[in-house]
């Protein structure tokens, strides 16, 4: 039956998505689960809407479109005519990735209680497999895949991603855990993976998810608390060794986890997500001024980001690592649509956030954990952004809690066949099975490519980056990978440039290419000193700098550029505006890296 099998492919989303990594990859967390998302997303949305016609309240229906279609809109007036719809290789959060999840919470509504047990499955396998990984790697084990942080990242390559995922599913695994209604083993199964992903989400360091874990257990008790009180008033010393024990494990993990080093660094201005990101935060209001209606579209904070940043900003963070996102899901929503994607997002927010409170009044218990991870997920979002490995997985989960708390009127289902609904996601998800397995394809050939750089082959280097190139020429980065391995390979700066030239067609204002481009001018500059060579470069980056006059990077290329033309006021002019734009901290921290 096409309905139950898309249930199936649905329930496999979360652990395949979470679990998935391609250790031959250049970039292991990121092309496999892309494709594991996409294609099962897709897959199992077509064959639960061949089976049934979709119907959603007309509240929730208009804010999803509202707010997919004005997403649409500000892709087409924003600042990157492509990744604004497919999103960039690195978060895959273009339009596209908007309507996966509108389409999931859709398609979430539309299941019964059962289908929806069938889901919760899937995320508890999830929290098995994710706290599994994170528990071992705190215990010791931690290959070279895993090794890419101080911190606890599981199955992600990060500690903020292992964090969220952590966050949105621990309350679900304590919710099975604790209902009767659950089958034995799934409890016993959904305790496992509680414990488990308490590890990972201690571990893991990221302070939004405690943020978002500790609201959710506010909002929870605060909705039980008439059988919590009704029970500690029974039972007074059960409940006073309860709280005992709970202020006792709170100093504990405090004393003897990272919590309490990451909680410190809060008033550390050099530690990541100290008190800089409120730096982080004061840019975008700045680029989110100046475009309020339709913001910088989808993945267009990365190009506009130079507008908001001043000198302050500069000298204590630089841009070592270019930022793409906001660090606050309002935020990073304002970013990329503007205040009416925003007031969209709101309202589906408020809607979906009505229904949550009924199922933690008065829901059975593993729903209400399910209520109770939107809650964690949104307050955690406040302190970091959507994710794409997380986000439609949450949508499912919010269309589940909406099904089951039974608020409001459900309209005629759509006049489309469902038949042809599910033709078009059909479609979809082998495009997405096409173009996910040559990412991943393209990706390891990359891998191959970075390898042979590192120990020495350039020749071998300079093949396979162009072999990526050939497979997925829409991705920036590996035409920056195949001008580095070209001019490795001596085949010229020439030949590197034209490869820069290659990016800037696919993403014209990307800043790292624009970097990337005047760099190898400069070096062309100082390798022939040929005239018009060197006011090529000069030119460029007079350019650059003059839409981005606070990047210390393109002041130091200036000095450089200056002395190969013999301009020595001017070098001196530029490496003292770049000295003014760092920081002695910031410049003691990059000198360690």
């Amino acid at each position: 039956m096409p309905g139950r099998a898309g249930v199936l492919v649905l329930a496999a989303v979360a652990p395949v998505t979470m679990l998935v990594a391609d250790p031959a990859g250049w970039y292991p967390f990121g092309p496999s689960k892309w494709l594991a998302l996409s294609v099962l997303l897709l897959a199992g949305c077509a064959l639960v809407l061949r089976s049934r016609a979709a119907a959603v309240e007309r509240p929730l229906a208009f804010a999803l479109v509202a707010l997919v279609g004005w997403l649409a809109v500000a892709a087409a007036v924003g600042l990157d005519p492509l990744y604004a719809w497919v999103g960039t290789p690195e978060r895959h959060f273009g339009v596209l990735t908007w309507a996966l999840c509108a389409l999931a919470l859709v398609v979430g509504r539309s299941l019964d209680e059962r289908e929806g047990d069938t889901i919760l499955v899937g995320l508890v396998l999830a929290g098995v497999g994710v706290g599994a990984v994170a528990t071992v790697e705190a215990l010791g084990w931690e290959p070279d895949l895993l090794d890419v942080a101080g911190r606890l990242s599981g199955p992600f390559g990060s500690p903020a991603y292992l964090g969220a995922a952590a966050a949105l599913l621990l309350p679900v695994a304590a919710g099975v855990a604790i209902d009767d209604a659950c089958a034995l083993r799934l409890r016993w199964a959904a305790g496992l993976a509680g414990a488990t992903l308490t590890v990972a989400c201690v571990g893991a360091g990221a302070r939004a998810a405690w943020v978002g874990v500790a609201v959710s257990a506010l909002v929870v008790a605060w909705g039980w608390r008439r059988e919590l009180w009704s029970r500690a008033r029974d039972r007074p010393k059960a409940a006073t060794t309860v709280l005992l024990g709970l202020a006792v494990a709170v100093v504990a993990v405090v004393a003897v986890t990272p919590v309490g080093g990451r909680l410190s660094s809060l008033t550390d201005d050099d530690a990541p997500g100290g008190q800089g990101r409120i730096d982080e935060w004061r840019v975008a209001t700045q680029v989110i001024r100046d475009h309020p209606l339709t913001g910088v579209g989808p993945e267009g904070y990365r190009i506009a980001f130079a507008s908001g940043v001043d000198r302050d900003y500069e000298r204590d963070h630089g841009r070592a690592q270019q930022p793409d996102r906001a660090h606050s899901g309002p935020l990073d929503l304002l970013l990329v649509g503007g205040v009416p994607a925003l007031l969209a997002w709101l309202v589906v927010v408020g809607l979906v956030g009505r229904a949550a409170w009924a199922l933690l009044r008065t829901g059975a218990r593993r729903y209400a954990g399910v209520a109770a991870a939107l809650v964690a997920h949104l307050a955690g979002q406040l302190l970091l952004f959507p994710v794409v490995e997380l986000e439609p997985v949450v949508w499912l989960l919010a269309g589940l809690v909406v099904a089951r708390a039974g608020i409001g009127r459900v309209p005629r289902p759509q006049r489309v066949p469902p038949q042809m609904v599910a033709g078009v996601l059909g479609i979809g998800a082998v495009l997405a099975l096409g173009a996910g397995v040559t990412d991943v394809i393209a990706d390891r050939r990359a891998e191959t490519a970075s390898d042979a750089l590192a120990r020495g082959d350039a020749r071998a280097a300079a093949v396979s980056a162009e072999s990526a190139v050939a497979l997925r020429p829409d991705e920036v980065r590996l035409h920056l990978l195949a001008a580095q391995a070209l001019v490795a390979d001596q085949q010229g700066i020439v030949a590197g440039l034209r490869a820069v030239e290659d990016a800037l067609d696919v993403s014209p204002d990307d800043p790292i290419v624009l970097l990337a481009k005047a760099r190898l001018l400069v070096a062309r500059a100082g390798a022939t000193a040929v005239p018009v060579h060197v006011d090529a470069a000069r030119a460029e980056i007079a350019r650059q700098l003059e839409a981005d006059p606070f990047d210390s990077a393109l002041w130091r290329l200036a000095a450089d550029a200056a002395t190969v033309a013999g301009d020595d006021d001017g070098a001196r002019s530029a490496t003292a505006r770049a000295d003014d734009l760092t920081s002695p901290e910031r410049a003691r921290r990059e000198a360690g890296r």
